[in-house]
C-alpha cells in the first residue's frame, strides 16, 4: 500500500511538472503573489545552456509565467550571458552567479549558477 501511495505521489509530482501547472497547493493559498523557479539552482559548463522554467503563484495555484528576467546584483557579467525574454542562461567563464525573475508585481526568484 505505501508503495502505490508513493507510485501516485510521484505520477502527480511528474504529471504537475510536466504541465506547470498545480492546483490547490497550500503552500500557494496566502493570497499573495510568488513567483517560483525551477531549478533553484543549475549548474553548467562553458559554452552550454539552460533555461529555467517559471511559475506565479496566485489564488492558491500556480500558473506558467514568462517572467522578466535579469542579473543578481553581485553577478559578474563575464560568467553568464543571460537572454531576459527567455530566461536562458550560458556560461561563458568558470565562476558563479545568480539570476533573478520577477513577473506582475511577485516578489523576485532566485536562480543560482555556477559554471565549470
Amino acid at each position: 500500500m505505501r508503495r502505490s501511495f508513493l507510485a501516485l505521489a510521484v505520477s502527480f509530482t511528474t504529471l504537475g511538472s510536466y504541465f506547470r501547472c498545480v492546483a490547490g497547493d497550500l503552500s500557494c493559498s496566502n493570497g499573495g503573489l510568488l513567483i517560483v523557479v525551477s531549478p533553484s539552482t543549475v549548474v553548467v559548463a562553458v559554452g552550454e545552456s539552460v533555461t529555467p522554467s517559471a511559475s506565479l503563484c496566485h489564488d492558491g495555484r500556480y500558473d506558467v509565467a514568462s517572467p522578466k528576467w535579469s542579473l543578481g546584483s553581485s553577478t559578474d557579467s563575464s560568467v553568464i550571458t543571460l537572454d531576459a525574454a527567455t530566461g536562458r542562461i550560458t556560461g561563458r567563464w568558470p565562476g558563479t552567479a545568480s539570476v533573478i525573475a520577477t513577473s506582475n508585481g511577485a516578489e523576485g526568484a532566485r536562480v543560482s549558477v555556477i559554471v565549470r
